[in-house]
């Protein structure tokens, strides 16, 4: 299990996200995150695996969406009820692309769902809708 977990962090860490030219996996607030969310949400390896290279997922499971979940709470971008705190939404994606850009995804993927991992995985699908990878 622990082989297992680690073999997920270490693909998640290394493909990282990407949008423009930055890549989440350099900003310091994210150090720590994906290992606590892959561990805590049950995710499969495939699932990781789709998720760090922006592959869409057609039927995901429910741990993939929860480690979205959790991986938008760490980040302080969606509180426990599900609800994606825009504001800061938009200012931590202003420090991955264009602050225009940013504010019209904000805009664009404000969507909600029946469950807080419904919800995170909703806009996660969005963004990625818009070729702006989020793992």
């Amino acid at each position: 299990m622990a082989a297992r977990v680690l073999i997920m962090f270490a693909i998640l860490t290394f493909v990282g996200f990407t949008v423009g030219q930055k890549e989440l996996s350099e900003l310091a607030e994210v150090k720590g995150y994906k290992l606590h969310c892959i561990e805590s949400s049950g995710i499969t390896e495939s699932s990781a695996k789709k998720l760090s290279a922006g592959e869409p997922i057609k039927e995901p499971d429910q741990p993939t969406k929860c480690f979205v979940q959790c991986f938008f709470q760490k980040l302080r971008l969606m509180d426990e009820k599900g609800v994606v705190l825009k504001d800061k939404l938009e200012v931590f994606l202003t420090k991955l692309m264009d602050a225009d850009k940013a504010k019209d995804y904000v805009q664009q993927c404000d969507l909600r769902r029946t469950n807080p991992c419904d919800t995170a995985y909703a806009v996660y699908d969005c963004y990625l809708g818009k070729k702006a990878k989020l793992f």
